[in-house]
C-alpha cells in the first residue's frame, strides 16, 4: 500500500508550497559557528547554512539561512519540523527512511513513520529536483556524525 495516496496532489503542492512561503526555521541570516554545516548543489544555486544545537543527543534548536528553489527550501524546513526534539539515533533512522524513499522506486514499500516528508516521494522522477531534496539529507548526516 502507498500512504503516500493519503495526500491529494492539491495536498502536496500546499504543504510544500507552505513550508516555502512561511518557513519556521530560515533566518535571514545566522552567526557561523565552529560547527556550522554548510551544503551546496551540485547543480543550481541552493545553499544551506545549518546550525544544529544538541543536549543530551537530542536537537533542541535549528536554525538556518539558505536561498534556493521551492523543493529545496520545503524540504529543509519540514524536515527540521519533523526531527526537532528527536535523538541522534532517531534522526538517524528518519535519514536513512528519507534517503530510501527519495531515491528508490519501491512502491510496494510504505513511508508512514517520517509523515509529511512523504510529498517529496516522486522528486527522483526529475534529477535535478532529487538533487534538492537531497541536501538537508546530507547537512544532517554530518550534524549526526
Amino acid at each position: 500500500m502507498n500512504l503516500l495516496t493519503t495526500y491529494s496532489n492539491d495536498e502536496i503542492r500546499k504543504i510544500i508550497f507552505e513550508a516555502y512561503i512561511n518557513p519556521k526555521y530560515k533566518k535571514s541570516k545566522i552567526e557561523l559557528k565552529d560547527n556550522t554545516i554548510f551544503e551546496h548543489s551540485n547543480i543550481c544555486v541552493d545553499d544551506l547554512k545549518i546550525n544544529l544545537i544538541w543536549e543530551n543527543n537530542n536537537l533542541i534548536e535549528v536554525e538556518y539561512e539558505a536561498v534556493g528553489c521551492l523543493i529545496f527550501l520545503s524540504s529543509v524546513d519540514l524536515f527540521i519540523e519533523f526531527v526537532l526534539n528527536k535523538s541522534k539515533s532517531e534522526i538517524a533512522n528518519i535519514l536513512d527512511q528519507y534517503f530510501e524513499m527519495i531515491n528508490l522506486n519501491d512502491k510496494s514499500k510504505t513511508y508512514c513513520e517520517i509523515k509529511k516528508l512523504q510529498v517529496f516521494r516522486n522528486v527522483k522522477v526529475h534529477f535535478n529536483r532529487l538533487e534538492c531534496a537531497s541536501i538537508i539529507y546530507r547537512a544532517f548526516k554530518k550534524g549526526i556524525a
